[in-house]
């Protein structure tokens, strides 16, 4: 009989703790869309909250990719609203 250990416990902590790090800036963003109206802080902050919600409901188990996506997308979508709001 193979003992996993506490990898497992680590791993499912490690993805709680990437949640909440796109949680909290996804809700930052769409309090910055509720204060300029600029339609691409909603964007990465509908982003960012969905993949948290991804991650918290554990449907994106076996899918790093699109969790990984997710993140640069939104991203590139801040990185554009900075580089273009001027």
């Amino acid at each position: 009989m193979r003992d996993p250990g506490l990898q497992p416990e680590r791993t499912h902590l490690s993805w709680r703790r990437t949640g909440w790090s796109m949680l909290v800036p996804g809700l930052l963003c769409l309090r910055g869309w509720c204060h300029t109206g600029n339609l691409l802080y909603a964007l990465a902050g509908i982003l960012l909250m969905g993949g948290a919600l991804v991650i918290f409901c554990g449907s994106g188990r076996g899918r790093h990719y699109l969790i990984s996506m997710n993140v640069m997308m939104s991203g590139i979508v801040l990185l554009l609203m900075t580089l273009f709001s001027h």
